[in-house]
């Protein structure tokens, strides 16, 4: 285990143990006032079948929370293996984070990224609860595509690195 300080045990440990949790990567996409705008995340998880809803947790510090909030729209992205620039770029501070994508509009004009994504799942915001220094918006999902085909490999989060994981593993 690394520790980054020694002012917060709790929090190091917490982060540490979060690190050994491999996750799914996920691009987060909407579009408030013509204006795209989309963030790289690891929390995202299926709520409920009944009506279909998705969690997706986002820092209140994150640039992208505000046109999230207004537009009450967004699309999740499963990436796929090869997309890890796409999650370095969304991850970034880039002033233009769709730049050279291949993008689409989807319902209600949330951009759709149509070469990056395994599963695209579009939603409309269904509530949004206060998790401490994050909001979780709960979606109700509205259209399903496959942008890529699901039968070759994902990419996850492990161990603060980017990794491969699908069929042959």
């Amino acid at each position: 285990m690394s520790s980054t300080s020694p002012l917060d045990p709790v929090a190091d440990g917490f982060r540490d143990a979060m690190a050994g949790l491999a996750s799914g990567v996920c691009v987060v996409t909407t579009a408030a006032g013509g204006v795209l705008a989309g963030l790289t995340t690891t929390a995202v998880m299926s709520v409920s079948l009944d009506p279909p809803l998705v969690a997706v947790g986002v820092a209140h510090s994150s640039r992208t929370l505000g046109p999230l909030r207004a537009a009450r729209r967004f699309a999740v992205h499963v990436l796929a293996h090869d997309a890890r620039e796409v999650a370095a770029v969304f991850a970034s501070k880039a002033p233009d984070k769709f730049a050279g994508l291949a993008v689409r509009p989807g319902e209600g004009g949330v951009p759709v990224l149509v070469e990056d994504a395994r599963h695209v799942l579009e939603c409309e915001t269904w509530t949004e609860v206060e998790a401490g220094d994050h909001l979780l918006l709960l979606g109700r999902v509205v259209r399903v595509h496959a942008a890529r085909s699901a039968e070759g490999r994902a990419l996850v989060h492990f161990d603060r690195t980017f990794h491969e994981v699908g069929p042959g593993d």
